[in-house]
């Protein structure tokens, strides 16, 4: 009989084992989740930042462009803008 108690305290331990790990496990993946989310929020942060930079180049260069040809006897210049050649 006690054989049968033995194992009894040992399936307890397995269990508090278990469920102990279970719960470090998911402290963990949360973090995990969590910091993949913030990288995730970062990211859309800075192509937010790069694309409203990209916008106001291309209007500022088609007001350019605009302005340009509503010179009279304007021609497209061929150059390259931002004077690269």
């Amino acid at each position: 009989m006690a054989k049968k108690g033995k194992k009894k305290g040992m399936k307890g331990t397995l269990f508090l084992t278990g469920l102990a790990s279970g719960v470090a496990l998911t402290v963990c993946w949360r973090s995990l989740a969590k910091s993949g989310i913030k990288l995730g929020i970062q990211a859309t942060q800075k192509i937010n930042e790069l694309s409203q930079k990209a916008r106001e180049e291309i209007e500022d260069v088609a007001a350019e462009a605009q302005a340009e040809s509503a010179q009279p006897g304007s021609k497209p210049s061929g150059k390259p803008a931002g004077g690269v050649h």
